[in-house]
């Protein structure tokens, strides 16, 4: 009996479900946010990133974004920095909210790209995954342990295995973007893909 595929079945399986998790992390506030933490600040001669500097929160739900300032000085200089990505803040004590603006379509596309990268080396991982029980099989074929059939088989069931999982894969991956860029982008992004 062929046991082989049973591994890439699990293999697979497991891929699948960790690129779904990975996705799930994966949202529109992610542009700004990534914009927001690459600000550095010059104090004292010294180079601080924003988290040396204040502590960013986010909600998805919220319209905006909250920054707990740690040192009310640190403001005027956060302020300026902030101003350069064109967002409209609001200072409230010590927090500052940062209004979430709607991104434009290239803005979410960055986005888009980014969980193309991901599929792409998910899908790689999906290939070596239906390779290592091949592998096997013909190894245990060259050492007379099964017959040519099982090995056969094996690599038959594999490749169809890694078929059905591209085809989930991209059905995951299309949910996802047509999540991030909305109706009205998503109809942009496909007459695009024609």
């Amino acid at each position: 009996m062929e046991n082989y595929s049973i591994q890439a079945k699990n293999l697979l399986e497991s891929i699948i479900l960790d690129y779904e998790l990975v996705l799930k992390t994966i949202h529109q506030d992610d542009f700004y946010l990534k914009e927001i933490k690459k600000i550095r600040i010059t104090i004292n001669s010294r180079i601080r990133k924003i988290s040396d500097l204040a502590e960013i929160k986010n909600n998805y739900n919220d319209s905006f974004f909250l920054l707990v300032i740690f040192n009310e000085d640190y403001f005027s200089l956060l302020n300026e920095e902030l101003e350069k990505l064109d967002l409209k803040i609001t200072k409230d004590g010590q927090f500052i909210k940062i209004d979430k603006k709607k991104l434009s379509y290239n803005q979410v596309m960055t986005l888009v790209d980014d969980i193309e990268k991901i599929k792409n080396k998910t899908l790689t991982k999906c290939t070596k995954a239906k390779s290592e029980p091949v592998i096997r099989a013909r190894t245990a074929l060259e050492n007379d342990f099964i017959d040519p059939i099982v090995s056969r088989e094996t690599s038959n069931k594999c490749e169809k295995l890694l078929e059905s999982t591209g085809l989930k894969i991209e059905e995951i991956t299309k949910r996802k973007i047509k999540d991030i860029l909305g109706t009205e982008y998503f109809k942009k992004y496909q007459n695009e893909s024609i």
